[in-house]
């Protein structure tokens, strides 16, 4: 516990000698000193299983989010091509100009490799129906994990187990 000018009770509180604040510091260096007292060693305040299942959940759910959002490779007649929402996102207006007719002559797509590989609207069509598909089908992988790994936590019971269970993909 430390007392603080500023406030009237002592509060807990860690310090270090790399603290982000000058005061944590100065609180660190009186304590090596000798001059703040009896030093307790830092105990984790316990938690409860319910409570640990919560933090777990939101950490499945992040982990979810950020598969959903990153970028992946797919095969596609004979190269790499990235796909992803981004990817997406860039196709989209560009499909849109060739199912018009209005690709600009000599329109090109970089594939994942970073080569310009010349599209015809036909081609760019393709390719788009073939990462909308991979997306889906990764889509649906980070689905299922997500909920496999919800059911796998609603059979823990001790709050170590929740916090000790790994998110991820099941070979991480």
């Amino acid at each position: 516990m430390v007392k603080f000018e500023h406030i009237e009770q002592a509060a807990p509180f860690t310090a270090t000698a790399s603290d982000t604040e000058a005061y944590g510091r100065d609180i660190y260096a009186a304590c090596l000193r000798g001059e703040a007292g009896e030093i307790a060693e830092y105990v984790q305040p316990s938690i409860s299983p319910e409570k640990a299942r919560e933090l777990k959940t939101a950490g499945i759910n992040a982990w979810r989010n950020a598969m959903e959002a990153a970028n992946y490779t797919f095969e596609h007649n004979g190269r790499k091509w990235d796909y992803g929402k981004q990817t997406q996102a860039r196709l989209e207006p560009s499909v849109a100009a060739a199912k018009a007719g209005k690709l600009p002559e000599a329109f090109f797509w970089t594939d994942a490799e970073n080569n310009d590989v010349p599209m015809t609207a036909e081609a760019l069509m393709a390719l788009s129906e073939a990462a909308e598909k991979a997306m889906f089908t990764k889509g649906m992988e980070i689905h299922v994990r997500q909920r496999t790994m919800k059911k796998e936590l609603e059979k823990l019971t001790s709050a170590d187990e929740i916090l000790a269970y790994r998110v991820g993909w099941a070979q991480e």
